[in-house]
């Protein structure tokens, strides 16, 4: 069985860049550990997280995710069984939609603004596939790379 996929869309709270810097070391930290990849797009006023991994590693993320006081207004978006990870070397991707060109987002745009919680599973994973392409051209790397691959006990 392959891997599961989840993405949930939030509301986020608590905008201070701290607040983002800790979520991301511990994601990070715990996404080495629970074998968990994804990526997290962040813009002013919302979250959107896709997950992949082991079904009860990425259940366990997400109860943990839930309970954090930084965002509210959690909508799982999809959670399927799929045949490969989109991002099998990021165990926490960061992409700020603020340091994006306008054109890149345009597409996703709804009124005019970055909805996350109005956009479909095939819209949000798109999104994903073309911020990562985005990145990567800038030159991004992930955590796990600029760790040589070390897990964390």
């Amino acid at each position: 069985m392959g891997p599961t996929r989840l993405i949930y869309s939030s509301r986020r709270i608590d905008r201070a860049p701290e607040t983002l810097n800790a979520i991301l070391q511990t994601s990070r930290r715990n996404n080495l550990r629970d074998d968990i990849t994804g990526v997290l797009i962040v813009s002013e006023q919302n979250f959107v997280q896709l997950l992949e991994g082991d079904r009860a590693r990425v259940g366990w993320c997400l109860s943990r995710i839930m309970q954090d006081p930084s965002h509210d207004d959690i909508q799982i978006v999809s959670t399927n069984t799929v045949p490969y990870r989109l991002f099998p070397e990021w165990s926490m991707h960061l992409v700020e939609t603020a340091g994006l060109r306008p054109k890149t987002l345009e597409r996703y745009l709804i009124d005019g603004a970055f909805q996350p919680s109005l956009m479909s599973q095939v819209t949000i994973e798109d999104l994903c596939r073309m911020l990562s392409a985005e990145t990567s051209q800038a030159g991004k790397r992930d955590l796990r790379q600029q760790l040589g691959g070390a897990q964390d006990a």
